[in-house]
């Protein structure tokens, strides 16, 4: 009878525990699926990129994310590569929360490469096989400016950038963000290439195109100039050479995109 009674007893705080366990799961994940309703771009428009990429691991599990661009995304100018902008970012992000903390940053950095470049069927499928959620794409305008490539081709190149990735990634998020500040004479002394634009040309005909389009834009440009000004940096202690910007440079750039962009609700708009 003794044995019965204490098999009773602990099968009653077995069921018990088991009711416990139970209800905690219950609680979590009714707190998980609160969260996602609350953080789903459909049912809310406050969002932020941080939050975006929060809401793609709670519901996928994984949230990946892509930068494209020129040399100054792969980080040429950087005394390692963990201290370009895109690292930065990753570490950033990854130090954010839980549920972020295994968020990936592919690189898609190509030297030389104007935006018509990035359309290179192997460009396209190397960010395709990335899958991002999240693609940052740096216009890679300094080179085009470099490169003397008009300002027609490099409107409808990016027009062709947005189209190809917004229709082969569905559901993919896209911030279009401008270049750093260079040296201006880099080229010329003039500041002028062939066909007598300026870098600045380059920069304010993708800002304008980018609002023509309701495209998401960062104008990284403008925001590290205001910062060079507020902490009195000349343009020469934050670039390595005349183009690619040096450890200083990366982290203003990093710095800017992310409280300036990244962590603002709207998607920084």
């Amino acid at each position: 009878m003794k044995h019965l009674t204490k098999l009773l007893l602990i099968s009653c705080v077995f069921l018990v525990l088991m009711g416990m366990v139970r209800g905690e799961y219950r609680s979590k994940q009714s707190a998980v699926a609160e969260q996602m309703h609350k953080l789903n771009p459909a049912h809310n428009t406050d969002l932020s990129y941080i939050d975006f990429l929060t809401y793609r691991v709670l519901k996928n599990g994984s949230a990946r994310v892509a930068v494209l661009g020129s040399s100054v995304t792969k980080g040429v100018g950087a005394s390692t590569p963990s201290h370009n902008w895109k690292s930065l970012l990753q570490s950033e992000i990854r130090s954010t929360s839980r549920p972020l903390k295994h968020v990936t940053i592919a690189n898609h950095g190509h030297s030389g490469y104007t935006s018509e470049m990035l359309l290179r069927p192997e460009v396209i499928a190397g960010v395709l096989k990335s899958r991002p959620d999240l693609l940052i794409l740096e216009t890679s305008v300094i080179n085009n400016y470099r490169q003397s490539v008009s300002l027609e081709t490099t409107k409808s190149s990016l027009e062709e950038l947005y189209r190809t990735f917004t229709q082969e990634i569905p559901g993919v998020e896209i911030l279009f963000i401008s270049p750093n500040p260079i040296l201006k004479t880099n080229l010329t002394e003039s500041g002028l290439n062939k066909l007598g634009l300026t870098f600045a040309d380059y920069n304010n005909l993708t800002k304008t195109l980018a609002a023509e389009n309701g495209w998401h834009y960062f104008d990284t440009h403008d925001a590290i100039l205001n910062e060079m000004t507020e902490r009195n940096i000349a343009i020469e202690d934050m670039l390595a050479d005349k183009i690619h910007p040096n450890d200083l440079g990366y982290q203003m750039w990093f710095n800017q995109l992310y409280q300036n962009k990244m962590t603002l609700p709207k998607f920084g708009e």
